[in-house]
């Protein structure tokens, strides 16, 4: 999966690791590991992204992603699929057949999310909206309907020849959503009209997910132990990086070959789990060879230790190629002129089927000594076609001194909110100073 042509924001953090039914509750006493079906589902999906990221051409340093913004926002094109396009949807993303099952689920998982934060020092949001153009497409009133209602989607009527007043409005709803942190997830060219002679290809639907988090340790890092330590890139090179430091009481365990570390935030709603390898190794090795069932036997195992963390504080941005990740996972004959969304619009004389032009990721992720925050945004852009372990005495170490997994959980439902991995804090240094340089 090549990330060559990307924009240069996009190519220094670009695509998601995750190791994800390691999800379970942070307190010790509860070792219930009935996960949810969703979750387990999107987990699954997570995983499979993973391995497909690890395959890619142009692995990125350090990275990020929210599997639950991409999840939620191609369920909304889901429900509306059939035939082929709805086979290799339901395998890339382990939908189940079910609609109403699957409606049903991810409205009691935002809810769960929702109900979270009614702490003071977390703030979670999961929002959808629907971007419907008719010009050219009519859309079925108990699709828009059921759509609205099932994931509480705000419905916007616009018309996308308004390329730039458009993007616009969709950029500030999810900018409104993400608390400024993603203020770009569709460009004017999105809207582009394709139509040729005795061809319509106009842009008609675009759906939108945003997720935000932002929530405390359950407790802080002190600010005045952070300091400058060896983040070790290899055998024989280390960078510099600000490494935050406490010794706390906390979920942990290990096995031969990886250490894992949970780590609440304040009320034990969400958690950081950080899976960080024995010896140093390269992140695309750590992300094929840690398994399923090897998380799944260290969450088991783990147990409250006193134990003695170093942890790099990072900021980072990342866009992922989505199309060509879903197109890696089999996903094809929704993106052309082969796509069955045939429960989306009325057929008429003109355009007569929906297909999937472009899917936008981009997310951010600011951990510090007083805790996380993080954005997401999925926005899938649709044209329509036609014609016409035990406790031990002291305490352990868990120093993320070298390449490392992490993911933000809801530890009620185990679902991964965000998720990524840092081998190389040096690219973050250059990602800020691109930033700061403009385009």
């Amino acid at each position: 999966m090549s990330m060559r042509g990307l924009p240069r924001a996009c190519r220094t953090v670009l695509v998601v690791a995750a190791l994800l039914v390691i999800l379970g509750p942070s307190r010790p006493d509860r070792h219930d590991f009935d996960i949810p079906d969703i979750s387990r589902r999107i987990n699954a999906f997570t995983a499979d992204l993973l391995k497909v990221c690890a395959r890619g051409d142009d692995l990125p340093a350090n990275a990020v992603l929210s599997p639950q913004s991409l999840f939620h926002c191609l369920a909304m094109s889901y429900v509306a699929s059939g035939g082929t396009t709805r086979e290799e949807l339901a395998r890339a993303f382990h939908f189940p057949d079910d609609d109403k099952a699957l409606l049903t689920a991810l409205a009691d998982l935002r809810r769960g999310l929702h109900d979270a934060d009614r702490h003071d020092r977390i703030d979670v949001t999961v929002a959808q909206s629907l971007w419907l153009d008719e010009t050219y497409a009519t859309f079925r009133e108990d699709y828009v309907d059921r759509v609205r209602e099932a994931f509480d989607a705000a419905l916007h009527r616009v018309r996308f020849a308004r390329k730039a007043e458009t993007s616009d409005a969709i950029n500030a709803w999810v900018a409104r959503q993400t608390r400024g942190r993603i203020t770009r997830s569709v460009l004017p060219e999105d809207f582009d009209s394709l139509s040729g002679p005795g061809i319509i290809n106009e842009p008609a639907l675009v759906t939108v997910n945003a997720v935000y988090f932002k929530a405390d340790w359950a407790s802080r890092f002190d600010k005045q132990a952070t300091r400058s330590r060896p983040f070790r890139l290899n055998a024989s090179d280390a960078a510099e990086t600000p490494m935050m430091h406490q010794r706390s009481l906390l979920l942990y365990a290990e096995n031969d070959t990886v250490k894992f570390l949970e780590i609440p935030y304040i009320d034990h709603q969400f958690s950081m789990v950080l899976l960080l390898p024995r010896d140093i190794v390269d992140i695309r090795d750590l992300l094929e060879e840690v398994t399923v069932d090897q998380c799944m036997a260290l969450r088991r195992r783990a147990y409250e230790h006193t134990v003695d963390v170093l942890l790099p504080r990072f900021e980072m941005r990342g866009c992922l190629p989505a199309r060509k990740a879903l197109e890696a996972l089999g996903v094809e004959s929704a993106f052309g002129g082969r796509a069955d969304f045939e429960r989306m619009i009325h057929r008429k004389l003109g355009a007569d089927s929906i297909y999937i032009r472009e899917i936008h990721h981009d997310a951010w992720i600011d951990v510090h000594e007083e805790g996380t925050e993080a954005a997401a945004a999925t926005s899938t852009v649709h044209y329509s076609l036609g014609c016409s372990a035990s406790p031990g005495p002291t305490p352990v170490e868990f120093h993320a001194d070298h390449p490392f997994l992490f993911m933000i959980v809801h530890n009620a439902s185990r679902s991964v909110l965000f998720a990524g991995w840092i081998s190389d804090p040096r690219a973050l240094e250059q990602q800020e100073a691109a930033a700061e340089a403009g385009p």
